[in-house]
């Protein structure tokens, strides 16, 4: 599954067993659609299964005795594979209760428009901060392991928070390349599928 607004992307995927299955399906399913299914999904059992399927124009999902009825977007979907990174060779692991509640303290006193922050990597060290006109300035500083050439990138606070807002996992990764290309946060032990979140870097 993946979606996209222009300015992130979410990519993950997941290897099942899917019986009855003899051709590639492709959808595009509404964004309202995806929280009605999660809210039938919020209800149910650990162990109920849902099942899909879709005609020219509508999609169908059937979770017990109830069946959701979807209209089915129309168009074609960005090429996302173009997008995922594929040299984002500077890495950090970090826990993520302490770089999220960082990233709160610290966009505290980003700019109420951009919502910009900025991130920079160095000598087993990441520092995030922000500037504020009116406000003045905010750094946090958590130690890493991180040992690669130095870089800083700037992001929409925002972007960062939903991604660790979402996920389960202990320790986060965050992969970079430079300055000028998008970010990939991910967790850092998940093994049951494979999360990627994609954020385009901002000036700052």
């Amino acid at each position: 599954m993946v979606s996209t607004d222009g300015h992130r992307l979410a990519h993950i995927e997941r290897q099942l067993n899917l019986e009855h299955l003899t051709s590639e399906i492709k959808a595009l399913i509404p964004k309202k659609a995806l929280a009605e299914l999660q809210r039938l999904l919020a209800e149910a059992e650990e162990t109920d299964l849902v099942s899909f399927g879709k005609d020219e124009t509508h999609l169908f999902f059937r979770l017990k005795k109830r069946l959701m009825i979807s209209r089915m977007l129309t168009g074609q979907f960005p090429n996302y594979e173009a997008v995922l990174p594929k040299e984002n060779n500077k890495t950090v692991i970090l826990d993520r209760e302490e770089v999220t509640s960082a990233v709160k303290r610290v966009a505290l006193l980003a700019d109420d428009k951009s919502r910009a922050i900025r991130i920079l990597l160095e000598n087993n060290k990441l520092e995030i901060s922000s500037s504020n006109a009116d406000l003045g300035e905010a750094r946090e500083s958590i130690d890493t392991n991180y040992t690669s050439s130095p870089i800083q990138i700037g992001f929409n606070c925002q972007y960062l928070l939903d991604f660790l807002g979402v996920i389960q996992d202990s320790s986060v990764s965050f992969d970079f390349k430079d300055e000028q290309s998008a970010g990939q946060l991910r967790p850092a032990t998940e093994e049951e599928y494979n999360y990627r979140y994609i954020v385009m870097p901002m000036r700052v």
